[in-house]
């Protein structure tokens, strides 16, 4: 990596654009940048880093203020770097984030960082990307180093060598570990301890189930668990409790044996009493049944006779009935008064065209005289209106008529102002002509060019624009008096049309209101004809004619039923056997008095079968002759035997579902037992190699970490190629030294320093350098990191290198020893920047980018 070209605007301390040409300062090979503290030295190292990465060095990252305080209020921030990476020149411009004023209102708005990075390529600048990540991407693989390794190697950094030059192993370790990219070394430490946790909680979790399943077992044995050798305590506890329950198997078939035994001599005995009782009972009950034969007689008769009866019962009632509605008994009289009330009817139905006729005169009027009267309304409302339209049209008559001479006195004042201004500047046209003529122009009236004495017009004299306007007032007011006028004749024209209405009739009304009338007349006399003709006739006439007629043929059907029923009632008496009607009813009987009657019947004869059936069944003597067991011994030795196979089933199910119980559990147990066994053996495994890795074991002689191992092979190389320029900066004097012993205060190992003094053979803490050895020491440690992590870094090419600051603490000698080392590193062409406000370096550097400060901010100028 070379520099070329850097220009830095409104960032750090420099307000205003400054610009750097590193071209030039190359050729010189070593330059100091100087200036006062708090100049900005370190603030142009911090724009070339920003340029490449998009960050500054240490401690400065994190503020996130980079833009300058002095800087004019809407410039951007802004940072531009030619260089050339890997051997292709590319020029880089960012802008960090920062805070601009709103372009509308008042306040400010955050701007997003940005960046464009381009190549030179055949002289023309080509954009690459103006993504910050694609960028960083790029510039990155191009360097051949991440940011946090170039600001250790290419700008090596103000007091940061000497903390690490003391520091202790485990802060050494994250600075190693960042420069030279060895997390995976502690991925694998955490691995292994992620993978030790994880095992550790598996195994407690296997370790947890067997625990749990052994106090299952122990719990449902009620035997105490051993505390080694479980899995055979617990098979012996089930093949113990499997022997058991076959034993308690046998003695229950043996118990259900004897108990199904006694339950059937119990099971004859019952039956032998049950069948002696059925015969008795029969016996008895037979007897009763005989005792009652001529009564059941009886009443089988009196049922039949019922049944007989209960068709003549209906025909019964229909006579009844018949006779209840006849109402004479005359038939000849009954169709005299028929034949009479017939031609009534006929007569009143002949008149009923007439009445229809007269019901729809009278309605007709009804109408006729309801529109005569709304036509008389409407008249009425017609003429109301016109009184309204009069009123109104007389008093917007009047208005009118002021308004009317109101604008023809206007337009008479308008037209005699007009015709004054006419003549006022008719009399002042001579000034007007004046006022046109110009000096050697002929004058339009009397042609001479001469104009001695012209013509002034008056202070008030009109001119041709106030006789337009007076003139275009008396138009406008006579155009408003004709309106007027108009409004005038159109009203009084609308009031004689109104005034007139009031006295008549509207046509159209009154032509409605004759013809009105003139019906009302002819169907008047037409009305009054049909009331004289019909003046006996009365409505309810037919109705009641034709009712009675309706009831006399009515009382002649009824007649004709009664001479039926009573034949068919006669008919039905002879049919079912009896003598007369009344033997008939006699012998019905109500429906309940049936039923019940008849079930009594049927109930009789089913007991005297079944009593019948019992006394004929099949071994019935031998029953009744047999000696009656002692039911109740029976029942106790019945009982006995059923308690006996009751305990005898208990025990065998308690056994039987220990047995299975305890397979189950026994099962899970061993199960359990095989799961846990190698993930124990796992585990010890695990524990013992993740406690070597992290240096906590005693085989770890070091207490070294996997990690510390690596970067102490690192620092190694860092040690070596620092010492290669600590003896020729200290006079073959100081070496380091890099031991794996842990220091003082430090838990673990490897990754500690200490300084070798050949003057005195002896290897102490750096701690115990002076001010100016531990610059020297720093120094060379610096330079031999940056040559490691170089080549660590694919042998990235850096041809231009910063050192930052210590110079101060050293004497003449030393630093002459020290310049001698910096004047090696321009070996290859290698430029080399020093910063340093120290006036000795001045006079030792010649070339020179020095840095100004004032209120206006930093500026920067180069000095040979």
């Amino acid at each position: 990596m070379r520099l070329h070209h850097l220009e830095i605007t409104a960032f750090g301390p420099f307000a205003d654009p400054v610009r750097v040409d590193f071209d030039h300062l190359s050729d010189a090979g070593l330059f100091l940048l100087s200036g006062p503290t708090g100049a900005g030295k370190t603030s142009v190292l911090d724009a070339v880093c920003f340029a490449l990465y998009g960050d500054v060095p240490g401690d400065r990252s994190t503020a996130k203020r980079l833009r300058s305080d002095q800087a004019a209020p809407g410039l951007r921030p802004r940072v531009e770097l030619e260089a050339t990476l890997s051997g292709r020149r590319f020029r880089i411009v960012r802008s960090p984030s920062w805070e601009r004023p709103k372009k509308r209102g008042s306040g400010t708005t955050t701007e997003q960082a940005s960046v464009t990075i381009a190549e030179r390529v055949d002289g023309e600048w080509s954009t690459l990307s103006t993504r910050l990540d694609e960028t960083g991407h790029l510039v990155t693989r191009l360097v051949g180093m991440n940011v946090g390794q170039f600001t250790q190697v290419a700008m090596l950094p103000q007091g940061r060598f000497q903390a690490f030059l003391r520091a202790r192993s485990e802060e050494r370790h994250h600075l190693l570990q960042q420069l030279f990219r060895t997390g995976r070394f502690e991925g694998v430490e955490k691995w292994l301890r992620d993978h030790r946790l994880a095992l550790r909680k598996r195994s407690e979790a296997a370790e947890a189930t067997v625990a749990d399943l052994v106090s299952r077992v122990s719990e449902a044995t009620g035997a105490d668990a051993p505390q080694a050798g479980t899995g055979a305590w617990a098979r012996g506890l089930l093949d113990h409790a499997a022997e058991r329950a076959t034993e308690t198997a046998a003695h229950a078939a043996e118990a259900a044996a004897a108990e199904a035994a006694a339950r059937g001599l119990l099971a004859e005995a019952r039956t032998l009493i049950e069948r002696r009782a059925r015969l008795d009972a029969a016996g008895v009950e037979h007897q009763r049944l005989l005792a009652a034969a001529e009564e059941h007689d009886a009443a089988r008769e009196r049922l039949a006779a019922a049944r007989r009866a209960a068709h003549v019962v209906p025909l019964h009632r229909v006579a009844v009935a018949a006779r209840a509605a006849v109402t004479g008994t005359d038939r000849d009289e009954l169709h005299e008064h028929l034949a009479t009330t017939i031609d009534e009817v006929a007569g009143l139905r002949a008149l009923q065209p007439q009445v229809a006729r007269r019901r729809e005169l009278h309605a007709e009027l009804h109408r006729l005289r309801a529109r005569r009267e709304a036509l008389v309304r409407a008249d009425e409302e017609a003429r109301a209106v016109a009184r309204r339209q009069v009123a109104t049209l007389t008093t917007r008559l009047a208005e009118a008529e002021r308004a009317h001479e109101a604008a023809r006195a206007l337009t008479l004042d308008l037209r005699e102002r007009a015709i004054e201004l006419r003549e006022l500047r008719v009399n002042g046209m001579a000034a007007e002509i004046a006022a046109g003529l110009v000096v050697g122009g002929s004058c339009p009236v009397c042609g001479s060019c001469d104009h001695p004495h012209k013509a002034v017009a008056s202070a008030d004299a009109p001119d041709a624009a106030a006789e337009k306007a007076a003139q275009k007032a008396a138009d406008d007011a006579a155009a408003v008096e004709f309106l007027r006028k108009d409004e005038v004749r159109d009203l009084a024209t609308s009031l004689a049309a109104a005034t007139e209405r009031l006295d008549r009739t509207p046509p159209e009304i009154a032509t409605e209101m004759t013809a009105v009338a003139t019906t009302l007349d002819h169907l008047s006399g037409q009305a009054a004809e049909l009331d004289e003709a019909l003046a006996d006739y009365d409505d309810d006439l037919l109705g009641a004619a034709v009712d009675r007629e309706r009831r006399l043929r009515a009382a002649i059907a009824a007649l004709d039923d009664l001479e039926a029923a009573e034949q068919v009632l006669a008919a039905g008496t002879e049919e079912a056997g009896f003598g007369s009607v009344d033997d008939a009813l006699a012998a019905a009987l109500d429906q309940w008095q049936y039923d019940d009657l008849a079930h009594r019947i049927a109930e009789h004869d089913r007991r005297l079968a079944a009593v019948t059936a019992v006394l004929a069944e099949p071994g019935a003597d031998e029953v009744a002759a047999a000696v009656l067991p002692d039911l109740a011994a029976l029942t106790g030795g019945h009982e006995e035997a059923l308690r006996a196979l009751g305990d005898a089933r208990a025990r065998e199910s308690r056994w039987a579902a220990l047995a299975q119980r305890l397979g189950s559990l026994v099962g899970e147990l061993e199960a359990a037992l095989a799961t846990w066994a190698p993930l124990r053996d796992e585990l010890e495994v695990a524990t013992r190699l993740c406690a070597f890795v992290e240096g906590k074991s005693a085989d770890n002689r070091l207490q070294m970490r996997l990690s510390a191992y690596v970067l102490g092979y690192r620092l190694g190389q860092v040690v070596d190629a620092a010492n290669a320029r600590l003896a020729g900066m200290s006079d073959q004097r100081y070496s380091l030294e890099h031991t794996g012993r842990r220091g003082a205060g430090e838990t673990r190992g490897g990754l500690s320093l200490l300084v070798r003094d050949d003057w005195s053979g002896e290897s102490r803490d750096p701690a115990t350098l002076s001010g100016g050895e531990t610059f020297v020491v720093s120094l060379a440690l610096a330079l031999g990191l940056a040559d490691v992590v170089t080549q660590e870094a694919g042998g990235a090419d850096l041809d231009t290198l910063f050192v930052d600051e210590g110079f101060g603490s050293l004497d003449a000698d030393t630093l002459d020893d020290v310049m001698d080392t910096l004047d090696s590193l321009r070996d290859g062409g290698r430029v080399v920047g020093v910063v340093s406000h120290v006036a000795e370096m001045r006079d030792r550097i010649p070339t020179q980018l020095v840095v100004r400060k004032d209120r206006r901010g930093s500026t920067l100028a180069v000095r040979r």
